[in-house]
């Protein structure tokens, strides 16, 4: 019994020394208090309050794919569904989108105008083909980095988002630093934006993680939810105005129409990344946000993923 009771006093001992210096935070996450979804604070939008739970394990029967990784994760619970190699930075394409539009709403509204410059109308491949000199509101550009994953579109946002004096270089270095400032916030460990449309450059390539951008997704669909109708837009058309020309847009999210479920919401290429997406699926009262990146057949490799995701939720 004496033995039993000093055992006791030196691992209560231990136990006072470990939280006197790990902190009290040691505590929360040894039982697991912390709260998955911490409270907002007025309207302090800039910190991402949404982590992840740690895998729970991969049951029989999960899917093999080649994609280089994947991440997918059921938003309200945080339970990681899939993963593989969800830590590997990659390169991105255009997805990188995603931010550059997080950063544009956070400093501007739907209404606001832009101004096309020459730069942004001779910005290649993928394009809305705006005319330099145009003037569009942000509205209008969204449904072009959406549904066409328009790089001028994204590139006007850039130039003319940040700054008094639209469409010039400093304003888009500007707006690059605060992309990556963004990522920090959100907790975005190992992401880096060279530029706002995930084109190839030659030496100053965009890179993240699957991991990294589930947790920019779900920032930006939880902040500004109105984007899923955005991304899940199948076609419109931009009627001409006395200050652009008219612009006739088809999505090609093709999953929009060969999964139902799928509301959105990013896709990008290019041949250094090969196929990439942001997929979110919604059965029930289940939301599956899923990324993969390195594919070169995202969309069977996303149904078969989804169907996976959606079976361990029991849907």
């Amino acid at each position: 019994m004496l033995l039993n009771r000093v055992l006791l006093l030196v691992l209560i001992c231990l136990l006072s020394l470990v939280v006197v210096f790990a902190g009290p935070s040691f505590l929360a996450d040894i039982t697991n208090t912390r709260p998955l979804i911490a409270p907002t604070s007025g309207n302090n939008i800039g910190v991402n309050q949404w982590f992840p739970r740690n895998v729970l394990g991969l049951s029989l029967g999960a899917p093999n794919i080649n994609a280089k990784s994947a991440f997918f994760v059921d938003t309200s619970s945080g339970q990681v569904l899939f993963e593989k190699n969800s830590k590997q930075m990659l390169p991105i394409a255009s997805l990188t989108k995603i931010m550059t539009v997080v950063i544009a709403l956070e400093h501007k509204s739907l209404d606001d105008k832009f101004i096309i410059s020459q730069k942004a109308a001779q910005m290649e491949p993928d394009k809305m083909w705006l005319i330099a000199g145009e003037t569009l509101t942000l509205r209008e550009l969204l449904y072009g980095i959406f549904l066409i994953s328009a790089n001028d579109a994204a590139e006007v946002l850039a130039q003319g988002t940040v700054g008094s004096e639209q469409s010039s270089s400093a304003n888009r270095e500007e707006f690059i630093k605060m992309m990556n400032t963004k990522a920090s916030q959100i907790g975005m460990k190992d992401t880096y934006f060279a530029n706002p449309t995930g084109f190839d450059e030659d030496t100053n390539n965009s890179y993240s993680t699957t991991y990294d951008l589930a947790l920019l997704s779900r920032y930006a669909i939880r902040n500004f939810p109105y984007l899923v109708d955005f991304s899940s837009t199948e076609h419109i058309i931009l009627p001409i105005t006395n200050t652009h020309q008219d612009y006739d847009l088809y999505s090609g999210i093709n999953l929009l129409t060969t999964y139902p479920g799928v509301v959105g919401f990013k896709t990008g290429y290019t041949p250094e990344a090969g196929l990439t997406l942001v997929t979110i699926a919604r059965k029930g009262n289940h939301e599956i946000l899923g990324v993969i990146l390195g594919s070169q057949d995202r969309r069977d490799e996303a149904r078969m993923l989804l169907d996976y995701s959606f079976k361990r939720l029991g849907v």
